[in-house]
């Protein structure tokens, strides 16, 4: 039976410290069949996108350094790689960019904008 999610079997990227992705936002993830890498620290990150790494869009955490951001951004762009800028769902507050919980409609907006539509979404 074929997925009917727009995230089956595309790699998504997961850049930010440990407790970004929390355990329930991997398995909605996971339950909508995307395969997932990290998350990885930013300085890892930078240097694995630098040399190759395979992916299909990224998830990026809103609190990493502007000047990380903007060379993400950049790298990404230039790539026409699909990303977004997320917050976990363990954030105290609201920084802005998309939500990376365990909760369906968040979880739907975020692969909305990575995979579907016409045009993907670059930050």
């Amino acid at each position: 039976m074929k997925s009917l999610s727009s995230a089956a079997g595309k790699t998504i990227l997961i850049i930010g410290e440990a407790g970004f992705l929390s355990d329930r936002a991997r398995k909605a993830l996971i339950a909508r069949q995307a395969l997932l890498t990290g998350p990885v620290v930013v300085a890892s990150a930078m240097e694995r996108l630098s040399e190759g790494l395979v992916f299909d869009a990224v998830i990026i955490d809103v609190t990493i350094s502007d000047e990380a951001m903007l060379w993400m951004n950049e790298w990404l762009e230039t790539r026409r790689v699909p990303f977004i800028f997320a917050h976990g769902e363990q954030s105290e507050t609201s920084f802005g960019g998309f939500v990376l919980s365990g909760r369906g409609s968040d979880i739907e907006a975020v692969i909305g904008a990575l995979f579907g539509g016409d045009s993907p979404y670059y930050h």
